[in-house]
């Protein structure tokens, strides 16, 4: 049967604390370590946490802006005194700040439709992690029962074949003595050989299933590892008659990680086709500013230097004679300041040219390429997405829960079955022992009566580990949690 929290059935088993080398594994153990360093369980739990800084954006976003901007700079050539909005050819250092804040005030739902749409995605990514986890206890799970299984053959196996080797060497002891022919020494001795085969090969295959989960694990496949054998005759399960999957499936519908996540995302979809038609309607905001300059020549003033006489062009007359009018030259002397020199008077000037400005901005989306209209109808298939998602997954759940029934309750006569055939054949092997032993039957009959036993004793084993892992599922999806 197909299900996620199949891998929950077994932990109950039995409980091994601590991850030591030398301890054994029981499947409380495996499961917890595999979902630790399971790389998609660590994609999603990162997937998680992007999800966690998208929500804590969306929270900010309902918070006024504000922002701070500083330029400085040099200005050389004919440029424009930014204090006094003239332009000069002086050289100057400039600087310029201010401080501006942006505050909705029209459309502010949509802020607060996207920060729910974000909550509610955080929240489905933190279900997946749960999600992943189980499917990653399934396939452990899956695994432990049939490592498990293996083990049970490789005993079956073994008993067998110290049967056949104990059963031949009375034989032969009988055989040399002229009790029974040769024959039947040589058909057990063929037959041990067969029997040893199956063992060595049953040890084999429990180890080639030991390593598959291993790997699972991320472990290894160098590093010891034994695992954890329960008894299983002790682990208690629920009547059968007890179970009504119509309650099973109502109890399981408010429990299951994946009917939660479906949930989550068609609801973060309908915050999100809210946010998507907010976008399509005004917005208001209000705006303030803060602001204010520096300039600083880097050449400053010293005084006013004599440079002589000029002709001014004009002429005195004397007589016949004309004289030319001269006049004395003046200039203003200009030095280069030094680094400190260049920011005197800076809190004056930022004091006197200080400015604050106030208002409101619409913006009133007419065409943005149909970027708009377009978000409204994904946002709107993605509702339907998750509908049909949500439709699927409990049509799912439900499946998996009858089957979970139905499949126990087969199991459960299976394993009936088992037992009385298991009965029947010891009690046909003991008869056929005695009789073997008494020479009224031959070799290959009591081979024959060793075989079917052998046969039901797995069988046995197969269906009672079945019924109860049908059970455990059962129980789980009940609600009743995992029990000794």
């Amino acid at each position: 049967m197909k299900s996620r929290f199949i891998f929950a059935l077994l932990v109950s088993f039995f409980i091994q604390d601590g991850f030591g080398q030398g301890a054994l594994w029981d499947l409380k153990r495996c499961v917890e370590f595999g979902m630790q360093n399971n790389i998609n369980v660590r994609q999603a739990e990162i997937n998680a946490e992007q999800s966690k800084i998208t929500f804590n954006q969306s929270k900010l976003q309902k918070i006024p802006t504000l922002g701070y901007s500083l330029t400085h700079g040099f200005s050389f050539g004919r440029t424009l005194d930014r204090t006094t909005n003239v332009f000069t050819s002086r050289s100057a250092m400039f600087e310029q700040m201010s401080l501006q804040s942006n505050v909705l005030l029209y459309n502010f739902k949509s802020r607060k439709n996207n920060e729910a749409a974000s909550q509610l995605n955080m929240e489905a990514d933190k279900a997946t992690i749960e999600k992943i986890r189980n499917d990653i206890g399934l396939s452990i799970a899956q695994q432990y029962l049939r490592a498990l299984l293996s083990y049970e053959q490789v005993e079956i196996t073994r008993v067998v074949f110290e049967q056949t080797k104990a059963q031949y060497g009375n034989t032969r002891k009988l055989v040399d003595a002229g009790s029974l022919p040769e024959l039947n020494a040589a058909e057990l001795e063929a037959t041990v050989s067969r029997d040893s085969a199956t063992y060595v090969q049953a040890i084999s295959n429990a180890e080639l299933d030991k390593l598959s989960l291993k790997a699972l694990l991320n472990l290894p496949a160098d590093q010891d590892f034994e695992l954890a054998i329960p008894d299983v005759d002790k682990i208690p399960v629920d009547n059968i008659l007890a179970v009504k999957p119509d309650q099973v499936y109502e109890v399981a519908l408010t429990s299951q990680p994946q009917i939660k996540v479906n949930d989550l995302r068609k609801q973060a979809s309908q915050k999100s086709l809210l946010v998507a038609e907010a976008q399509m309607k005004p917005s208001i905001s209000a705006f303030g500013q803060l602001a204010t300059n520096f300039n600083q020549f880097l050449m400053k003033n010293t005084g006013i230097e004599y440079l002589g006489e000029q002709v001014t062009g004009a002429y005195v007359k004397q007589g016949a004679v004309l004289v030319p009018v001269f006049a004395p030259n003046y200039a203003p002397k200009f030095v280069d300041r030094s680094f400190g020199e260049y920011w005197n008077g800076f809190g004056k000037q930022l004091r006197d040219q200080f400015g604050q400005g106030l208002g409101i901005s619409i913006n009133v989306p007419i065409f943005s390429g149909g970027q708009a209209r377009s978000n409204m109808q994904r946002a709107r298939l993605d509702i339907k997405r998750n509908d049909l998602a949500i439709t699927r997954d409990k049509l799912q759940l439900k499946q998996d829960i009858y089957t979970a029934f139905y499949s126990a309750s087969g199991a459960f006569q299976t394993f009936m079955a088992r037992e009385k055939a298991l009965k029947t054949a010891e009690r046909s092997f003991e008869l056929a022992s005695k009789r073997y032993e008494l020479g009224v039957m031959q070799t290959i009959e009591w081979l024959s009566n060793q075989n079917n036993l052998t046969r039901a004793k797995l069988d046995r084993v197969i269906a009672q580990y079945e019924y109860v892992f049908r059970m455990k599922v059962l129980e789980f999806y009940k609600g009743q949690g995992l029990r000794l």
